[in-house]
């Protein structure tokens, strides 16, 4: 039985991931519908219902899955240069290639997930390279926050403070960037779902735009 259940398990999981991309854009067609005919702008409800999307899947398995990113990025650049020629073609290629500069190190650095970054090239291709690098930045605060939030309810807190201390002293005594990972299993070895970090970010700048 443990043979056969484990032969069977990877299309069980592909089955899975199958039905939740099928719901998924059966989620996101009534949704753009609806607003494209209130008038809404495309891209903007199309982000909304990605995030929707992105948030309920890193919270459910901790991972933003290509089906919804590469489908979004298409679409983004598609829309830009449908909508814009070149011009708008290029807006999206610099929106994306802006989130990707911005989030690399952090990618680098083991603190974002390769859906991470992928989701905010994708955002960034919609909205354009200067209103994803707000996003960005504010995207890092908001998440900066979780983990802290996170770290102190699992009590956390001393070691990662004590562990930056370290961090500081290796780099100024070796004259370079001195980086000391979290022990496993501790509590800060366990991410936050970056996904509600960037809801939160594009919610707090729409909501700047609209106070402006």
């Amino acid at each position: 039985m443990m043979i056969a259940d484990a032969a069977l398990a990877p299309p069980a999981r592909a089955g899975r991931r199958g039905l939740a991309a099928a719901l998924g854009m059966l989620l996101m067609a009534p949704a753009l519908l609806l607003g494209w005919a209130a008038g809404t702008p495309i891209p903007v409800l199309w982000a909304a219902a990605f995030l929707f999307l992105a948030v309920e899947r890193d919270l459910h398995c901790r991972r933003i899955p290509n089906w919804l990113t590469f489908p979004t990025l298409a679409f983004a650049l598609l829309h830009g240069a449908w909508f814009g020629g070149v011009d708008g073609a290029r807006v999206a290629l610099l929106g994306a290639g802006a989130a990707l500069a911005l989030l690399v190190l952090p990618y680098a650095l083991g603190a974002l997930g390769a859906g991470d970054v992928k989701a905010a090239m994708a955002l960034g291709a919609l909205f354009g390279a200067g209103d994803i690098a707000q996003v960005v930045v504010l995207a890092v605060g908001f998440g900066c926050v979780l983990a802290l939030l996170r770290l102190l309810a699992r009590g956390g807190l001393a070691e990662l403070g004590q562990r930056w201390v370290r961090c500081l002293v290796a780099s100024l005594v070796s004259q370079r960037l001195v980086y000391l990972p979290p022990a496993p299993g501790s509590a800060a070895t366990r991410g936050i779902p970056f996904a509600v970090a960037i809801a939160l970010a594009v919610a707090t700048q729409h909501l700047l735009e609209l106070s402006r």
